[in-house]
């Protein structure tokens, strides 16, 4: 058995009204993905259900952490993701029209697999840029060796590079 075969809620079996479920994703259910961005991770899963008659609303809460390298500093770090994400859920029946913004489910299945729709969530959780504020972190995570490089490269290049730029503009009005 999978390990994403444990993100399945027991819909049929349901009563209407509000129900709560929470799953854990960790390393071994990225594997399971194939180019997965992710490889090392683990993250909480809350999904509450407002089950009714019909159409049923799903809010699927991802928090957790992924293991990256920091864009600042290049140093190991676990990046924070969190996201919140809201679904409908309709049984289809014969006839019924497609609709893009809601999950379907079948009369005849007994419960809504959820690992894929989990999966890209927290890829889309993913933040652009792997750096957070870990300056509250004891001790933190940072590579103090690369800062205080790229700070000393930082304030040297700038004075150069800038006339070295405007050398380059003022010969290239004579060169006609």
């Amino acid at each position: 058995m999978s390990v994403s075969a444990h993100f399945s809620l027991p819909y049929s079996g349901m009563k209407d009204g509000y129900h709560k479920y929470v799953f854990e994703a960790d390393d071994s259910f990225f594997a399971e993905f194939e180019n997965s961005p992710i490889e090392k991770g683990k993250f909480q899963i809350t999904v509450e259900v407002d089950k009714r008659q019909g159409l049923s609303d799903m809010t699927i809460h991802v928090d957790g952490h992924v293991a990256a390298i920091c864009d600042r500093c290049l140093a190991g770090i676990n990046l924070p993701v969190t996201g919140v994400y809201n679904l409908l859920l309709k049984v289809k029946n014969e006839g019924d029209p497609y609709d893009d913004e809601v999950i379907y489910l079948r009369e005849d299945e007994p419960s809504l697999y959820l690992g894929q729709v989990v999966y890209e969530f927290i890829c889309i959780s993913l933040p652009l840029i792997n750096r957070y504020n870990c300056e509250s972190e004891n001790p933190t995570p940072c590579n103090d060796a690369i800062l205080k490089k790229l700070n000393e490269a930082a304030t040297t290049r700038t004075i150069s590079v800038d006339e070295n730029v405007w050398q380059a503009l003022k010969g290239l009005d004579t060169e006609n």
